[in-house]
């Protein structure tokens, strides 16, 4: 009896051990990996048939404070003025900022740097190529005041807009994968083990580039509807350049910056002179790449990131 109360005493502390670790490990993810996102923010079919953002709201997305301006852009601090003269921010979620405050964001650190224009950063969690000539044929057809545009091009643009059934598959789908799927969704000591184990992994950008290829539907896909935002901006004589993101994995020295993918879009910006510039350089003089990511993330910008953005947009 006295080894089976040993063993039972053993258990419960066990339990309670992996119960702590278990919260700890919550609260943790709650503050480095929240993807929660308040769709109380979001108007359907905004922008003809792509969402956008309600203006004038405030809210958590990736639990830090998120607010939106007049316009129903990601609040720049800025806005409010209403400047004649207007220069449009268009991106994913990595322009929208999220994961930083309002005033971290880049768009909103060169506002500030750019006074003489009120800087509207219309970007939204998921747009894509498609998304984008929505945005615009919408904005620019209602605003005469639009003077500049940018828009931040993210590799995962090329595919975003298709339907999962048409990609192929990234991870193989099999009774492991189910059960390791299951634990990340439940098991938050597992799913924080597993972030922290593949931070460095370049798996997902892997996983993107092998669109980059002339001949991919994706990538024609994705370019056409990029000159069809080009022209867009042209017939008002709007001023339009791309800005071609970088991956946390292209940072490092593994990677030949002559033979990324970012080279296929440069090369079909170049014959149908569509302005652009290449942050990749840029982000690569950094020494601690890492630094300018959210944890174990490939695409979001941390705080110093957006910084480094922001000085690369107004060099």
């Amino acid at each position: 009896m006295g080894r089976i109360k040993k063993n039972f005493f053993l258990l419960i502390i066990l339990l309670l051990a992996v119960v702590v670790v278990e919260g700890i490990a919550r609260i943790i993810l709650a503050n480095a990996y929240n993807r929660n996102f308040d769709a109380s923010l979001i108007q359907p079919n905004k922008y003809n048939h792509s969402d956008g953002l309600k203006p004038n709201r405030s809210g958590i997305v990736w639990g830090k404070n998120f607010s939106t301006d007049q316009y129903g852009g990601r609040n720049t601090g800025t806005s409010a003025k209403a400047r004649k003269r207007k220069f449009l921010f268009i991106g994913d979620s990595v322009t929208e900022g999220v994961g930083v405050e309002d005033e971290q964001t880049f768009s909103s650190i060169a506002a500030k740097q750019l006074p003489e224009f009120d800087v509207v950063n219309l970007s939204l969690i998921g747009y894509s190529t498609q998304d984008y000539v929505n945005v615009l044929s919408a904005v620019l057809s209602s605003d005469s005041a639009i003077e500049l545009v940018n828009l931040f091009y993210c590799l995962n643009d090329v595919y975003a807009g298709a339907a999962n059934a048409e990609l192929p598959v990234m991870a193989k789908q099999n009774f492991w994968a189910t059960c390791s799927h299951w634990l990340q969704e439940n098991i938050s000591i597992y799913k924080l083990l597993k972030l922290w184990y593949f931070r460095n992994a370049d798996n997902y950008y892997r996983y993107d580039a092998s669109f980059y290829e002339s001949s991919s539907p994706y990538f024609q896909k994705a370019m056409q509807q990029l000159s069809v935002c080009d022209s867009l901006c042209k017939e008002k004589n709007i001023f339009f350049n791309v800005i071609l993101l970088p991956y946390r994995s292209q940072l490092g020295n593994t990677y030949d910056t002559a033979t990324t993918p970012q080279k296929f879009v440069r090369t079909y910006f170049e014959q149908h002179e569509i302005s652009y510039n290449d942050a990749l350089d840029f982000f690569r003089e950094e020494e601690n790449p890492a630094a300018l990511y959210l944890f174990a993330d490939e695409i979001h910008l941390s705080e110093k990131g957006h910084q480094k953005m922001a000085s690369f947009l107004v060099e």
